[in-house]
């Protein structure tokens, strides 16, 4: 009998970072490099089949539906609250601006607001410490009582915490929005990748709305003031409405691949008997090394969409139909073919594909990479000797979700 896909029921989100391992290793194992799921996308596991679609270069690949909802907009026009959130907040329709944006001048020009030389969300070498610092002190005051680790403490809450304070200060937020930040975050990344139904698609579609609508007076105030991120867009003509829509896409993306990096990774360095990479984080150059591997194989982020537009077969020979893909980074970072044992600290292999690759590379690479290594680091320096709790929570509770990836980790 036929091994069972894996994957099939559960989803990274819901399975504990040995489990992961397995599931990546047996996936590789398999001789199709593609696979139908039954949420109507298309699985794509291999390294160079990942890195090609998400560059999309090529005019069969789009990143063009990228954001567009799990469920579909037509869902969404059938659910009464849904609807009336989508009316009140989301119409016009935002404007595309970071990940689904197709006009490569424009994309151009925003990417290099936000990443290039002088972009918002870049870290210079020369202000590197200083920013190290100011992530500090965010951390500090995500923990319930700022600056001391108290026992049992939730790590899962304070790196959304932690995650939404740094993200909604980069942006321009104002601080009294800070706390929503992270359900905001949700609601677009729960939108993304989970098959959400009622209620809970409601509830979504609202906090989705107020992310828009919150980014939207950010932009409208730096008309007046011309300050922080907004500011910095509008000082580089990027039209408001794309403006709005780079805000919010910042806000939803940060969160999640920052906080639930730290927590996937944290479920790794703690599980280990031997605890060999938290031990690391205590040696000075240890924290960036640990960082950089547990957001290979450990991101918030697993995988990410783009449209087969007409029937494409890729440089590896691989054909694929024409239809919505599911590019699975997490499952390429591990890919035999491209790293030589993707499971050891330091060893040889191509470049991870956790934030995209190409024009597409997410311009937050160098914050959530430096926010993932001084979360670790200060969390290590104040708790050496940390364990993990049984939360009250299994893996297998929390919600199947094609995109995003987390877990539920305490520690006393």
């Amino acid at each position: 009998m036929a091994a069972e896909f894996p994957f099939s029921r559960l989803t990274s989100n819901q399975l504990t970072y040995s489990e992961r391992d397995e599931g990546y290793r047996l996936l590789h194992a398999r001789p199709e490099p593609s696979r139908r799921h039954d949420s109507g996308l298309c699985l794509v596991w291999r390294y160079d089949d990942v890195r090609e679609l998400l560059e999309a270069a090529a005019p069969e690949i789009s990143n063009a539906q990228s954001l567009r909802p799990l469920v579909g907009f037509g869902r969404i026009a059938v659910n009464p609250r849904a609807v009336g959130h989508f009316c009140r907040h989301l119409l016009p329709p935002p404007a595309k601006a970071t990940a689904d944006l197709t006009d490569d001048v424009l994309h151009r020009r925003v990417w290099a607001c936000m990443a290039g030389p002088s972009g918002y969300f870049t870290v210079h070498a020369d202000t590197r410490s200083e920013r190290a610092d100011a992530l500090a002190e965010h951390f500090r005051q995500s923990l319930p009582v700022p600056g001391e680790v108290t026992e049992p403490l939730d790590v899962t809450a304070v790196s959304i915490t932690y995650a939404a304070r740094i993200i909604g200060e980069t942006v321009g937020l104002p601080q009294r929005d800070w706390p929503a930040v992270a359900e905001w975050s949700g609601a677009q990344s729960g939108l993304l990748g989970r098959r959400m139904r009622g209620r809970e698609l409601a509830d979504a579609v609202g906090a989705l709305g107020r992310l828009f609508t919150v980014s939207g007076l950010a932009v409208a105030h730096s008309r007046q003031h011309g300050t922080g991120f907004p500011g910095h867009l509008r000082a580089a003509g990027i039209p408001p409405r794309v403006a709005v829509s780079a805000v919010a896409n910042s806000l939803a993306a940060g969160v999640h691949t920052v906080s639930g990096s730290i927590q996937q990774g944290m479920q790794r360095l703690l599980g280990d008997p031997d605890r060999k990479w938290w031990k690391l984080l205590g040696e000075p150059a240890g924290a960036a090394r640990v960082a950089a591997k547990v957001l290979q194989l450990d991101p918030g982020l697993v995988g990410w969409k783009r449209n087969i537009v007409r029937p494409i077969v890729l440089r590896s020979g691989t054909r694929l139909p024409k239809g919505p893909v599911l590019v699975m980074f997490g499952a390429a970072n591990r890919d035999p073919r491209a790293f030589a044992d993707p499971l050891a600290m330091d060893s040889a292999g191509k470049v991870p594909l956790t934030f995209g690759f190409g024009r597409h590379t997410c311009p937050g690479k160098q914050l959530a990479q430096l926010a993932v290594e001084v979360f670790l680091r200060e969390l290590h320096s104040r708790a050496p000797h940390a364990q993990l709790v049984d939360p009250a929570r299994s893996p297998r509770s929390r919600p199947a979700d094609l995109l995003f990836s987390g877990a539920d980790i305490v520690i006393r």
